[in-house]
């Protein structure tokens, strides 16, 4: 058991985390909440470990709340600090702070940590107070190809919903069939269907869009072929032009023209 001794630090002896938990610090949120503290005060310690031989700290959790007590200049901040040999993610985690303010993937490579630290999967699950297929869900989302992990931390995708997607080794088709999802707001159960579909009939869905592909590769080269209406010769309609003329001059060119095709074929050669 971690012992944690109630004390305030000086704000300016404590370093940011050597591994932060956080993939991005929103400056937005964090001068909201240095406002929030200038009013209110400091509602619940920051966690820290420490001193070390240097007699510094390192901020354990809490490291928003010590961004924001430095913007406001305070001098000291409320801590609950332990020994400086604890593990500082053990120690994060063993005070449950595992919050919803940190997204799938967070969780994961904290989980990632600690079992390449070479913890068993039924340890990780008691540090973390989760189950252990808790765990196993988090560690399989860090193999998921990396638009689906990013569509879970954005919210724009459920957990279940990406995990079957990831399924989909067709990058393309996946890619439809995520923008799909996310337009449609699919539940895990209407994916399931696209999955199974998909695995019933994976090689004529693949062909497929290969064969369209291949086909929009090529645009490019298509002729199209048209009829010239002065002279009736066939040309790419790349190389006609649109000519803007007047009913009588539109007359005038259709009676030449007749006039000529009557000439050729009165014309025995």
């Amino acid at each position: 058991m971690i012992q944690f001794h109630d004390r305030a630090l000086a704000v300016d002896s404590i370093d940011e985390p050597a591994a932060p938990s956080r993939e991005a610090m929103d400056p937005m949120a964090l001068g909201a909440l240095a406002d929030d503290m200038a009013v209110n005060g400091l509602l619940q310690p920051i966690g820290a470990r420490g001193p070390n031989e240097h007699g510094r700290f390192e901020v354990v959790w809490g490291h928003r709340r010590l961004m924001a007590a430095r913007i406001l200049h305070w001098p000291g901040i409320a801590a609950r600090v332990c020994e400086w040999s604890v593990d500082p993610l053990v120690a994060r985690l063993s005070e449950n702070l595992i919050r919803a303010d940190l997204n799938a993937r967070e969780e994961a490579r904290q989980v990632a940590e600690l079992r390449a630290r070479g913890k068993p999967l039924a340890e990780i699950a008691r540090i973390m107070r989760r189950s252990v297929g808790w765990i196993d869900a988090r560690l399989e989302l860090l193999t998921w190809p990396t638009e689906l992990q990013d569509r879970v931390v954005s919210g724009e995708l459920a957990f279940a919903v990406a995990r079957q997607l990831a399924e989909v080794d067709h990058e393309a088709y996946r890619a439809e069939l995520v923008a799909e999802a996310i337009r449609t707001g699919a539940p895990a159960a209407t994916v399931s269907i696209w999955l199974a579909h998909y695995a019933a009939d994976r090689d004529r869905i693949i062909r497929n869009r290969e064969t369209v592909s291949e086909i929009v590769g090529r645009r490019e080269t298509f002729q199209v072929m048209c009829t010239c209406e002065v002279c009736r010769t066939q040309a790419d309609s790349k190389q006609t032009v649109l000519l803007r003329v007047c009913p009588r001059c539109v007359n005038a060119l259709r009676e030449q023209q007749i006039e000529e095709d009557r000439e050729r074929a009165d014309d025995p050669r």
